[in-house]
């Protein structure tokens, strides 16, 4: 039986700091506004039995759901510049998996790396996401109407192959 933890501060929202090859994407790094770990399921094999149309039995392989970023654009749309150069450079080059290191071009796919930090901002768990690629680049709203200090935001998604607690 596992001991409950002696750790009773609740996990805060706004307590992560998030690393994406920081020599290649600086800027997804430093404007991430929001980060979503994905979920992931068990594909069951349904197997008939007599009149019920199948009996789920566990699997035997996992299906990541997609990583989510909200990242806030600067004016210059620097963070939404590295993300579209990398789905192109992912389209453009398709074999290429990692990058050759005398090489001057960046990967194709780059671990992701997400920190939890405390209550006292330091850090407590990492999840490694391994081989991650994007697959998605959201939209931009520009809006003549909004009011306050509302920014400019767009989301992207990876896929990766796993993802460890480090």
């Amino acid at each position: 039986m596992a001991d409950l933890t002696t750790n009773l501060n609740y996990l805060q929202p706004t307590a992560y700091k998030l690393v994406i090859d920081r020599k290649n994407y600086p800027n997804l790094e430093y404007f991430c506004q929001n980060f979503t770990h994905p979920g992931m399921i068990i594909n069951p094999v349904e197997v008939p039995f007599r009149k019920i149309a199948g009996v789920p039995f566990v699997g035997n392989s996992l299906t990541f759901n997609e990583l989510n970023a909200t990242i806030i654009l600067d004016e210059n749309m620097t963070a939404y510049n590295e993300m579209y150069s990398w789905i192109r450079r992912v389209v453009d080059n398709v074999d290429v998996r990692a990058l050759d290191r005398n090489s001057t071009t960046a990967p194709t796919y780059s671990d992701i790396t997400l920190s939890i930090l405390s209550s006292q901002n330091t850090q407590v768990k990492q999840v490694k996401y391994h081989e991650c690629v994007p697959v998605s680049l959201g939209d931009v709203n520009f809006e003549s109407t909004a009011t306050g200090t509302e920014f400019v935001t767009f989301v992207v998604a990876f896929r990766f192959t796993y993802f460890e607690f480090i």
